[in-house]
């Protein structure tokens, strides 16, 4: 009982230590928080519209954390969620601008080739790592430069809008954008297809044997071995999955957001999906709850931006300083292993 308490007071005390440095830089720069807080808590919560964008940037963030989190649960660091995005944003629009049809089916289509796109782009790394032992933390950085600049060479070349020297495409025809749930917002379908993915998420590891597997590799990869658990199959589809789901958060960018795909669409969703998973705990409902939060600072920021003298890095600060106390958090646990491992040695 303690621990499940200690696991719910970890992100709460660092959500708060955040928000108190916040305030003494708002403090510094001559403003009232309180009055600062409140304008971004309207700006995310205040209205309808506010709520619905607040739950879009959620919808984004959280598929990001899950793609992060999948990987994690089988030991493996995914820093390419970025990347992932960007190339399943791209298969998304491939298959809108090249593959014309009923809009549901097209959808459907754009939203199944944005996960593949993502999960083959997150397979490379498995296979780099399985096959010549590549570090997973280096090949993800490396890649997320690379999907960046195929966006860059496929927006600026063969799939730009003829008719705009921007970097971008023609704006998707409506009938392919995805639904919107609730009439005069701009909450769309991709919303429920998160939820849904957070339930299969949590189902796969904790009610089905691969997902066990998977995590007993995340644990100790030798003592699955030993089980004969495949280390090298699990790493695969850890990294299968986790591309696709950053794929599929992509995917929805293009078709339930912007409508089109631009050249800078990702707009770090990516790595602000690491935060929402190390804060949420790598868990279902502990992502959906971080992803709300970072959400509301992200619609909420505009808000300061626009209705406040506080500059918007303010909050992009908080946010930041809310992963810094987590992940103090976490290396104060693994110095503390490490320290008792060291003085179980010592007196064995």
């Amino acid at each position: 009982m303690i621990k499940k308490s200690s696991k719910v007071l970890e992100p709460i005390t660092s959500i708060l230590l955040a928000f108190l440095v916040g305030s003494l830089v708002i403090v510094l720069i001559g403003e009232d928080p309180l009055s600062t807080f409140r304008v971004m808590f309207s700006g995310a919560f205040g209205s309808s519209v506010n709520i619905s964008n607040t739950l879009v940037k959620t919808t984004t963030l959280t598929l990001s954390g899950l793609s992060y989190a999948f990987a994690f649960r089988c030991g493996l660091i995914n820093i390419g969620a970025e990347g992932q995005m960007y190339i399943g944003a791209l298969s998304a629009s491939v298959v809108v601008l090249f593959m014309p049809g009923p809009g549901f089916l097209v959808v459907i289509l754009a939203l199944l080739a944005g996960f593949l796109g993502g999960a083959i782009w997150g397979l490379l790394v498995g296979v780099l790592k399985v096959r010549f032992g590549a570090n997973e933390v280096i090949t993800t950085v490396m890649l997320n430069y690379a999907a960046q600049y195929l966006i860059q060479w496929a927006v600026c070349g063969p799939i730009q809008d003829p008719n705009s020297n921007a970097a971008q495409t023609v704006m998707f025809e409506d009938t392919y954008w995805m639904h919107y749930i609730l009439p005069g917002t701009k909450l769309h379908t991709g919303f429920l297809l998160m939820i849904l993915s957070l339930v299969f998420f949590g189902i796969f590891l904790w009610k089905t044997a691969p997902g066990f597997g998977m995590q007993i590799v995340g644990q100790n990869n030798q003592a699955a071995a030993y089980a004969g658990i495949s280390v090298q199959k699990n790493t695969l589809m850890a990294m299968f999955m986790a591309g696709g789901f950053a794929g599929l958060a992509g995917a929805i960018e293009v078709l339930g957001v912007q409508h089109r795909l631009l050249k800078g669409m990702a707009s770090n969703f990516g790595f602000d999906g690491i935060a929402v998973a190390l804060l949420g705990a790598n868990h279902p409902v502990g992502m959906f709850l971080s992803g709300i939060l970072l959400g509301a600072m992200k619609s909420g920021g505009n808000a300061v931006q626009m209705f406040t003298r506080v500059p918007s890095s303010v909050v992009d600060l908080i946010r930041a300083l809310v992963i810094v106390f987590v992940l103090i958090n976490v290396l104060s646990k693994v110095l503390l292993q490490v320290k008792k491992e060291k003085g179980a040695t010592i007196h064995g």
